[in-house]
């Protein structure tokens, strides 16, 4: 489960979570109260209270509903697991899909605002700090007889550490999306080219390559997701949100993002890669019809290489992310999942139970999220699944979450998304876009979004400070 969603993108219906483009702004921006805002980067007293609900179990059958994004193909697999454990829980689906350039997280925000909220929902992680701000999530810590926090052994450490704000527990983590490198065995080997270890060996292959043949390219530099930039940001070790005191310090433009920028404009200078929209019919159809050799992309990316690019079944191969500092295991992750538990709802146990339910139970790993959904669980038992251990028939016969399982364990822990993720990603696809078409680099774009976000969170009531 992953990234952004946007009604202009064309996504492949196998990776339901994995990014989609963002369009645009949604139309209602959000005002935060300044006395949440506040405590959100210390303790989120505010947002740390119990529900309003009881935390006893009910009397009788209850129904709980549950927030999700489409696409989710084949729920009744899900429920079905859930319903035979607990027949007196019911689970009612609200599946939310993108309306026009309004992202579905969009929506839940205004639902939110409209007390609309529903008892958990599952939405990318980015989003939490976002959520946390409203007030409207549920520290999972302060339900009764949860033991929420005796569940950090069961997730990956850095994915645990990401749906904690503050002293607060505000989710359980799904899935996640550690970056590897996914490539052309055939191509690299007719143009004779080697597996970059590292980004400038990759820098160097995109540059080679396409004075071998003007009409392949090592990869794409998409125009309609920042993601893709900020998961390498991270890789490269940029922290672009920090937490001090009570206050966020911002700094976007980091040296190692810019180092990343201009990394990239190298490529970009030198047309040596393609700039198309991510998930485009176009995109796709290069991939199928081999005009780009490579993608660094998430653990998500089998599933949505297979819908797009059938004709090159049994040609590719996953490798390790080529590294930003030579010798040094560092990944960034694109897009995963948590499930989230609002205040609102009056069954917080129960509501706990269903998030603890879809993120630990091995059954629903091995018939659900890995077959039906191809994501990369957070869940360390379920990384061990036999699902994940078997060849890939469209990489070859390789063992593909060998690799990505090295890359998910090398992803720092310390990455924040800051508390108004959807400006962030929105406006630096803007700038980005710009970038790409020449208006101006890459590294003036993260200066740009800088700006532009530290004025938008001060806007909002937020503590702020620039480094």
């Amino acid at each position: 489960m992953s990234n952004h969603d946007s009604g202009t993108s064309s996504r492949p219906a196998r990776q339901p979570f994995a990014p989609m483009a963002r369009g645009g702004r949604p139309a209602t921006k959000r005002r935060y109260l300044a006395a949440i805002a506040l405590t959100m980067a210390t303790a989120l007293t505010g947002a740390a209270c119990s529900s309003g609900g009881s935390t006893d179990s009910a009397d009788g059958p209850i129904t709980l509903t549950f927030w999700v994004k489409t696409p989710f193909p084949d729920s009744e697999v899900l429920l079905g697991l859930w319903k035979k454990q607990h027949p007196d829980i019911n689970i009612k689906m609200e599946i939310v899909s993108a309306s026009g350039n309004t992202i579905p997280q969009a929506k839940l925000l205004l639902d939110v605002k409209a007390d609309k909220a529903p008892d958990i929902a599952a939405f990318d992680t980015q989003y939490l700090p976002q959520f946390v701000t409203t007030g409207s999530v549920l520290d999972l810590k302060t339900v009764e007889g949860g033991n929420a926090s005796s569940l950090a052994s069961n997730y990956e450490s850095w994915a645990w550490s990401t749906v904690q704000v503050g002293d607060g527990l505000y989710g359980l983590p799904i899935d996640s999306g550690p970056l590897s490198l996914y490539y052309r065995k055939d191509l690299f080997e007719k143009y004779d080219l080697p597996v970059p270890t590292t980004m400038d060996e990759y820098v160097e292959s995109a540059i080679a390559l396409h004075k071998k043949d003007p009409s392949v390219y090592l990869g794409n530099f998409p125009t309609n997701d920042a993601s893709p930039f900020n998961a390498l940001a991270w890789a490269a070790g940029s922290r672009p949100f920090t937490v001090k005191g009570n206050t966020w310090v911002v700094d976007i433009a980091n040296d190692e993002a810019l180092r990343v920028a201009n990394t990239m404009q190298k490529l970009l200078d030198e047309k040596a890669v393609l700039t198309l929209p991510q998930f485009s019919s176009q995109w796709g159809q290069d991939l199928n019809t081999g005009k780009v050799a490579s993608w660094i992309s998430a653990a998500w990316a089998p599933g949505p290489l297979e819908s797009v690019a059938p004709k090159t079944k049994g040609k590719w191969a996953v490798a390790p992310l080529p590294q930003w500092t030579p010798g040094t295991a560092a990944s960034g992750s694109w897009g995963g999942s948590s499930a989230v538990v609002f205040k609102s709802t009056e069954h917080p146990k129960e509501a706990l139970e269903f998030a603890k339910f879809i993120t630990t139970n091995q059954q629903v790993w091995s018939d659900y999220w890995i077959p039906k959904i191809t994501i990369y669980p957070t869940n360390l038992k379920a990384q061990k699944s036999e699902a994940l251990s078997k060849p890939s028939s469209f990489f070859g016969g390789q063992k593909i979450y060998d690799t990505i399982a090295a890359s998910n364990h090398s992803v720092a822990r310390d990455f924040n998304y800051g508390p108004v993720a959807n400006e962030w990603f929105t406006t630096e696809q803007n700038y980005l876009s710009q970038a790409v078409n020449g208006k101006m680099t890459l590294a003036e774009a993260l200066k740009a979004t800088q700006k532009s976000v530290v004025a938008y969170m001060r806007k909002q009531g937020l503590n702020v400070q620039e480094p």
